[in-house]
């Protein structure tokens, strides 16, 4: 009997320790997180005196060890769920590296120095840096995740994720490294919401305004807010986490539109390695193509490579020349022009339909080599691998390009397209067909255009690009699935069908209400807009704000002369389009629970 007491004691003291070391690691590793995020801010945001910087140097100091008691507990009290990682290998290494910085900076001496010449590697400012930066992401990422594992609505979460990076990049755009005159709140607000929403429209000039630490800054905000924050979190809270709720799961599964449980840590891999393999190839083809015309020689012609490469792939549209593409240093570089366009074509598809057609390409590669082999005989039909979905996007983007170039070439072959070479006519119309479709890169001088050519970007704009990608408008989705019902009702046909598959009531009614939803908050938009900017032309406002709400970022020069409450106006504008109109304003209403009755049916004249 006293051994079962002592033994029921024992489960229950260590029980209450164990709870008390997980809080304790939980504190460490949140506080050691935000202190190396504050510290590392301030270091680079400002400029430091040597003593500052010695001090500052110290204070590393503490947050590694900070980080390395929290991480020890954690492994002590979670070795169970650590073991399961995905990563585990990984983390194991960054810990011995911690382990090994400690050690080095508390016992390094000039002794040491001379007997263990690698212990100067740990004590590397850079090293220092680079691990308390990864530490933060890491574990800031798992309690985030951790917080997702409480019942929030994935629109909310998704909401709440942008706003959290736009606040954050508007801090960092307010340091004093990351601007040459400093620069307003509102034109802070503006710009860090352009590049997380991927638009482009900006309220003052991204190339004069900004220091290198600036357009840093502005590139890294555009690749989060193109692939999406939630993504980049999922990547590392998955890694480095044994499991996560089925709440956590279901949420995230809804955000990345995947139909299985088991296949998010996939996506998400898929998802970074796409976009990181086209933004290589991209920023390969635009470094060969700008050699050797840039000023500032080939360190200049790099970023500029890898920015526009990131800008373009996420629809962004943002430039670090003042002119954008029609600045005098590129502005007869066509070969650019092309590039640009395929990036934003290949952005603006989704990562739904990239990865469909890999798997059709791998598909074709496999049972190809097995045919040829003898190991498998040909196909008797063609394999459905290619869904409706994709035949939609697909389809639609074609046909949207080709109206769009055509268009272009057509209404401004005498107008800013005279004078140019056929080369320069054909890759400029290619521009101009592309990026409206919510890329925002500046084909010409776009107050130049004729009206008919404006109308056209506009309805380009309005109709924006696919589901699941870098770009915005109401999705090509929508647009198709709405055109085809209105047919179906003029032919009095009941059901919508694509390639063989019925498509449902939801769909074809989500996409009315996309469109609605959309028109409604533009004349909303719009009426806010004529308000407080009295002297401006209502097409340059209606204009400007399809531009915003679809998050194209072409711009008739209108933005950076509005005033300040215009340009909050726009920024939310961007914002909204960003997330989605539906979603945006979904979330904000009450889910509606399935009754178990209905009521009868009565017809409404129309």
């Amino acid at each position: 009997m006293d051994i079962r007491r002592y033994l029921f004691l024992y489960k229950m003291h260590a029980s209450r320790l164990r709870n008390v070391f997980n809080i304790v690691a939980e504190i460490s590793i949140s506080l050691a997180s935000l202190g190396s995020l504050f510290i590392l801010l301030y270091q680079f945001g400002y400029s430091l005196s040597p003593q500052t910087t010695l001090r500052l140097s110290e204070y590393h100091n503490h947050l590694l060890l900070l980080f390395f008691v929290g991480i020890s507990l954690r492994y002590i009290v979670q070795f169970d769920k650590i073991i399961r990682e995905r990563m585990l290998f990984t983390d194991l290494t960054i810990y011995f590296l911690l382990i090994g910085s400690i050690f080095s900076k508390i016992f390094f001496t000039k002794v040491m120095a001379d007997s263990l010449p690698y212990l100067d590697f740990f004590s590397n400012r850079w090293f220092t840096y680079g691990l308390l930066a990864v530490l933060t992401i890491i574990h800031s990422s798992r309690q985030v995740f951790t917080v997702i594992q409480h019942r929030i609505r994935p629109s909310l979460l998704f909401i709440f994720s942008f706003a959290f990076v736009i606040l954050t990049g508007t801090g960092l755009l307010m340091l004093p490294n990351a601007s040459i005159h400093g620069i307003h709140f509102v034109d802070a607000l503006f710009t860090a919401t352009s590049a997380v929403c991927v638009t482009g429209l900006t309220t003052v000039d991204v190339a004069t305004q900004f220091t290198a630490a600036g357009h840093i800054i502005i590139l890294l905000l555009i690749q989060v807010g193109g692939i999406g924050v939630m993504t980049f979190t999922s990547f590392f809270a998955l890694s480095f986490m044994g499991e996560t709720s089925i709440n956590s799961q279901l949420i995230l599964k809804d955000m990345l539109s995947e139909e299985r449980l088991g296949g998010l840590f996939k996506v998400v891999i898929n998802i970074l390695f796409v976009t990181l393999f086209i933004e290589a190839i991209g920023a390969y083809l635009i470094f060969q193509s700008v050699s050797g015309t840039l000023p500032g020689g080939t360190s200049e012609e790099l970023f500029y490579a890898v920015f526009h490469s990131v800008s373009g792939f996420c629809n962004a549209g943002i430039s670090t020349l003042s002119g954008n593409l029609n600045d005098p240093l590129v502005q007869t570089n066509y070969s650019l022009r092309v590039i640009i366009s395929g990036l934003v074509i290949f952005g603006g598809l989704g990562f739904p339909i990239l990865f469909n057609y890999l798997k059709l390409l791998r598909h074709v590669v496999i049972n190809s080599f097995n045919i040829v082999i003898g190991k498998q005989k040909h196909y008797i039909h063609t394999p459905h691998i290619i869904n409706a979905h994709s035949y939609i996007v697909i389809t639609s983007t074609i046909v949207l390009i080709l109206v769009g170039s055509l268009s272009y070439l057509f209404f401004e072959y005498n107008n800013t397209l005279a004078g140019l070479p056929t080369e320069g006519k054909l890759a400029t119309a290619l521009l101009g067909g592309v990026t409206p479709r919510t890329a925002g890169f500046n084909p010409t001088n776009i107050p130049m255009l004729t009206h008919t050519t404006m109308v056209i970007m506009m309805i380009l704009m309005f109709i924006g690009a696919g589901p699941m990608s870098t770009g915005g408008g109401i999705k090509v989705t929508a647009m198709f699935v709405a055109m085809a019902a209105t047919f179906n009702v003029m032919r009095n046909k009941r059901d919508l069908e694509v390639r063989g598959r019925r498509i449902t009531t939801y769909t074809i009614r989500r996409s009315l209400a996309v469109i609605i939803v959309y028109l409604t908050w533009l004349a909303f938009s719009t009426i806010l807009l004529s308000w407080t900017e009295k002297d401006i032309p209502l097409f340059s406002i209606v204009f400007e704000l399809i531009s915003a709400l679809s998050t194209a970022g072409l711009s008739i020069n209108l933005t950076p002369s509005l005033s300040e409450t215009g340009k909050v106006i726009v920024a939310i504008s961007m914002f909204i389009g960003r997330i989605g109109v539906l979603t945006f304003f979904s979330s904000l209403m009450k889910e509606y629970k399935e009754q178990v009755y209905t009521y009868p049916k009565e017809h409404i004249l129309m």
